[in-house]
């Protein structure tokens, strides 16, 4: 028998894949150009618990720091007055949106925060969505073999993100908190930008949200405008979250929209237009608008470029701390573990492709999907992967379960006698989701 194919359910859109990386600006003082776009989020550095004496002179002043109109508790040392050094605590935000950033794994950080009531958080960011310049179908071979995940279907489970950003606010609201950002790319930029207090790292980029327009496909033309009005009115509802303006978030989500920047005393006022005369950031009616680290602490969009998390909590004000390592661990954890199961799980089902040779592997082969199923509840990211890497989803495992159900039953009953019908005992396997067994 030859092995059953797994079905690559999802599409892949070869005007997504060719989308350029080179920052959409024409600004009057340019930015810098955003760097190459990685594959993959680069691993994390462990963070380095600062000296016991400054190192370096006092931060200079910047329009991010000084922003008075900024809501949420302030982390800054001098708003905090805090009599110890502080106890802080960084919750991981790294991998792919919905996959390794998942709303079990902060239920778990949320719950060990309140446990060990730390006097500041941090954020760290570091998701960078992969994008392909391949052909389309060499796109999608290309995703099946690295499990890479098409963009849009990441920016697809933004409604869960929405209500991650709302559990984390509300749940975590007594602490000051503050977002620094090692790399943004694609649909993380809703988390990049949802907390008032922002930093960035020098080589950081806050791009590519733009994904978020691409979701609303179809031909019919008001849906399609209906679609694009209720994605972007989402992804704008995270961005609200840190309490910026609404240009910004415009240009942010909309390629059709242009940005520039005024100044106003200490406050940045973004326009919607080209005419901002402190900075253009955007010119482009076909791309929305994006930032390199330069660009965004020259617009005061960050409260300033920190090189790592002890230099982030200096600009702060914070040269001793203690830091809580534990919600690295548990992010760390919990996504080692489900990405292993992954990596065990794809020699299980090369196992059930195989052809069969005699009417017991029939029951093999509903051992290796029961046990699928077992990881797909266990593990929600595990089956998130498995959709949206190669098509499998749970629904289709219990249809594929039932099918080998049935022809196990009927070869039972073959061989008692008691029945005529069923399933034969080599030859094709289970037909249905994940393509026919021929």
């Amino acid at each position: 028998m030859k092995p059953i194919l797994l079905l690559a359910a999802f599409t892949v859109s070869a005007a997504a894949f060719a989308q350029s990386d080179a920052p959409a600006t024409a600004p009057t003082t340019a930015p810098d150009a955003a760097p190459q776009q990685e594959e993959t989020p680069a691993p994390a550095t462990a963070p380095v618990v600062a000296p016991a004496a400054p190192v370096k002179a006092p931060p200079p002043f910047t329009l991010g720091r000084t922003a008075s109109n900024k809501g949420g508790k302030s982390p800054y040392a001098t708003d905090t007055q805090l009599d110890h050094p502080p106890v802080v605590y960084v919750i991981p935000m790294e991998g792919y949106m919905g996959i390794d950033i998942s709303g079990l794994v902060y239920d778990k950080i949320i719950k060990d925060v309140k446990e060990k009531k730390p006097d500041l958080i941090v954020f760290r960011l570091n998701s960078a969505d992969g994008r392909m310049n391949e052909k389309y179908m060499e796109a999608v071979d290309s995703a099946r073999k690295d499990d890479k995940i098409d963009p849009r279907r990441l920016a697809s489970g933004i409604t869960d993100y929405r209500d991650v950003a709302a559990k984390l606010h509300n749940e975590l609201n007594t602490y000051p908190m503050v977002m620094y950002v090692q790399d943004s790319r694609g649909i993380s930029c809703v988390y990049a930008l949802a907390w008032p207090y922002m930093f960035m790292a020098p080589e950081a980029r806050i791009a590519g949200l733009d994904i978020v327009a691409s979701l609303g496909g179809g031909n019919d033309v008001d849906i399609k405008a209906k679609m694009f009005s209720a994605w972007t009115s989402i992804a704008k509802g995270i961005l609200e979250l840190g309490g910026r303006q609404q240009e910004l978030y415009d240009s942010l989500v909309r390629p059709d929209r242009t940005l520039s920047a005024d100044i106003e005393g200490r406050t940045t006022k973004w326009r919607s237009d080209t005419a901002g005369s402190w900075y253009v950031i955007d010119t482009s009616l076909e791309a929305a608008a994006r930032f390199s680290a330069k660009s965004a602490e020259d617009t005061g969009l960050t409260d300033g470029i920190a090189v790592d998390i002890p230099d982030l909590l200096f600009l702060l004000g914070y040269p001793e701390y203690t830091l809580s390592e534990s919600g690295e661990k548990i992010f760390r954890d919990y996504n080692s573990t489900w990405r292993k199961q992954f990596v065990e799980s794809k020699k299980w089902m090369e196992d059930f492709q195989q052809p069969m040779e005699q009417a017991s592997d029939l029951g093999k082969r509903k051992q290796i999907l029961e046990k699928m199923q077992k990881m797909f509840k266990q593990y929600p990211s595990f089956a998130k992967m498995w959709e949206w890497t190669r098509g499998l989803t749970d629904d289709q495992l219990k249809i594929l379960i039932e099918q080998l159900t049935e022809q196990i039953r009927g070869n039972n009953q073959k061989k008692s006698g008691s029945g005529t019908t069923g399933g034969t005992t080599g030859g094709k396997g289970p037909a249905g989701p994940m393509g026919p067994g021929r």
